[in-house]
């Protein structure tokens, strides 16, 4: 019966109308012209890129199991299970607040990104 419960829960159709919100390319600056991340060195900042299904951060990709997405103060929260990587996945319980146009990703307690903004198009 609980498991029932919880998988009506995650597969609600209402979360899927308004995620396109959370989509797109997200940055900090330096991450959105993907300046050099030592002076002088060759590994670029890259940003974070959010589609439908997966999370992409430079060559790091993620799986994502989209949760409903709650109104909050000045914008919206939603969260995923992110399962990243290939040979060893590891997986996060993330958070996306999006306000006032700026997206902050939690990846857990004490690693969070942002806050970023949405990168134009190249």
């Amino acid at each position: 019966m609980r498991y029932a419960l919880v998988l009506v829960l995650l597969s609600l159709p209402a979360a899927a109308e308004e995620r396109h919100v959370f989509h797109g390319t997200w940055g900090t600056q330096a991450q959105c012209v993907g300046e050099p991340i030592k002076p002088g060195g060759s590994v670029k900042a890259a940003p974070y890129v959010i589609g439908p299904e997966w999370l992409r951060h430079g060559q790091t990709w993620c799986r994502l199991d989209w949760f409903p997405i709650e109104p909050r103060e000045g914008g919206l929260f939603s969260g995923a299970h992110a399962h990243c990587g290939e040979d060893a996945v590891r997986s996060y319980l993330l958070g996306m607040n999006l306000a006032r146009g700026e997206l902050t990703l939690r990846w857990n307690l004490f690693t969070s990104a942002g806050p970023l903004s949405r990168c134009p198009a190249r």
